[in-house]
């Protein structure tokens, strides 16, 4: 299981090197930003310190996730560190690992660098770019590699192999869907709300899984790992809660306020969900070892 496993998503990473590939060839430039927004209404929506000749954007939530990326790095290496032969450990640590390189790329267009890649000497502010689409495929990868984790730490024999072949399939589809937002190219294939279209299923399961499975040993690992799940789902409802009520445009009040968007509130809620994850389910995470192999 574990090489036909690993040989699926060597297979898969070839597919996610094309779709970066593709990312940069320049179709991106073609999507405009909705609504249509000029270099100088850019800097007046968020906050613009300029440092020598680069502009660089909202400070605050710069430091917020490049520290949320240095922390979930971290966490995966803890994990790949004490795997101890566990692969639920093992692919949690790769999911770590990949969540951690999708959050520094959103940090670099998101945030840090969003008016250099997306307005500096443009016309009108492009919406999205290659960085963006590589944040996206690697929080779809790390996704299906925590499902993946919970396969090995939760289920048995033919629902292992069907919840691999799940995370797997997804996964491709997803990196297919985003090949096809590129070539269009598509600001629906490639938004937000289809990356949680593909992501949330996965969390579900994970949820399912872990619950029935503690219903039946009342074992720790799995209500961590419920508790772990509900969490993440809780995070994304209040980074779309905080979006809809508009509260960013508010605090800020045209450069008046505060800026704290809804991607530091993201981000914020992250790093808490890291530390569960790291303290509580790192303590208990192991194989299923009555599984078949």
């Amino acid at each position: 299981m574990q090489t036909s496993a690993a040989r699926r998503w060597r297979g898969l990473g070839l597919i996610v090197a094309g779709a970066l590939t593709l990312a940069g060839c320049g179709r991106l430039d073609q999507l405009t930003y909705q609504p249509a927004t000029t270099p100088e209404q850019w800097c007046q929506q968020r906050p613009c310190v300029e440092v020598g000749d680069t502009v660089w954007t909202e400070p605050l939530g710069s430091f917020l996730v490049f520290t949320l990326a240095a922390l979930w790095v971290a966490a995966g290496i803890y994990f790949l560190a004490t795997r101890r032969g566990q692969r639920s450990r093992a692919w949690l640590g790769v999911a770590l690992v990949l969540g951690g390189i999708g959050a520094a790329q959103a940090g670099i267009s998101y945030q840090a660098f969003s008016y250099v890649l997306k307005c500096e000497g443009r016309e009108l502010c492009v919406l999205t770019n290659g960085f963006e689409v590589g944040y996206s495929v690697t929080q779809a990868l790390s996704v299906s590699a925590m499902l993946t984790a919970v396969a090995f730490a939760c289920a048995a024999a033919g629902l292992r192999r069907g919840l691999i072949w799940y995370a797997g399939i997804n996964a491709a589809v997803y990196v297919v869907v985003s090949i096809a937002g590129v070539l269009l190219p598509s600001a629906v294939l490639l938004s937000f709300s289809v990356l949680m279209l593909f992501a949330l299923p996965g969390i579900v399961i994970v949820i399912v899984v872990a619950a029935r499975r503690y219903r039946q040993t009342r074992d720790p690992m799995d209500r961590s790992l419920v508790v772990a799940a509900v969490l993440l789902v809780a995070v994304q409802i209040a980074y779309f809660g905080y979006y809809a009520a508009g509260i960013t445009a508010t605090l800020y009040d045209g450069g008046r306020g505060f800026y704290f968007s809804e991607n530091d509130v993201l981000h914020v809620g992250m790093i808490l969900w890291l530390g569960y994850v790291v303290f509580v389910v790192g303590k208990h995470l192991r194989d299923n070892v009555v599984a078949s192999e």
